[in-house]
């Protein structure tokens, strides 16, 4: 793994509050296995079974909650645009087509009534220079 992707996870999650710097440190961990390996599954990126099986289990965990990252995520976010004069709010809206699995419930109409699925919109903060900043909205 990079140093670059373990300072950029400790960095983007240093606002994580999990109750215990242990159960942070252990999400950094697994934020910087899941990201230099992104194109992989979770059993792939973690090593072996145990460290997969461990990713799961503090998924789990009552201690967690995806929020947390959420959360962490935003204020980081929130400190980078503060060092940046103007920053371009960047939106798009992606079409998530779910019209061919029946058993899904809660879709919406898509382009036409035919089909389902979800509208995702998300907005990415930019600074003038074009450097990602990080999500303010999705």
């Amino acid at each position: 793994m990079s140093k670059k992707m373990e300072k950029w996870a400790a960095q983007e999650l240093q606002y994580a509050d999990l109750g215990d710097r242990r159960r942070k440190k252990r999400l950094i961990s697994i934020v910087e296995n899941l990201a230099s390996q992104f194109s992989t599954s979770v059993p792939q990126a973690s090593g072996n079974l145990a460290a997969a099986s461990a990713t799961y289990d503090f998924w789990n965990s009552p201690y967690f909650h995806p929020s947390d990252i959420i959360a962490a995520q935003a204020k980081s976010t929130v400190e980078r645009i503060k060092e940046h004069p103007i920053v371009l709010a960047v939106q798009d809206t992606t079409s998530l087509d779910f019209t061919t699995q029946k058993a899904k419930k809660g879709m919406g109409y898509l382009d036409y009534k035919k089909s389902f699925g979800l509208k995702v919109n998300t907005t990415l903060g930019v600074s003038a220079q074009g450097i990602p900043l990080g999500l303010i909205n999705q």
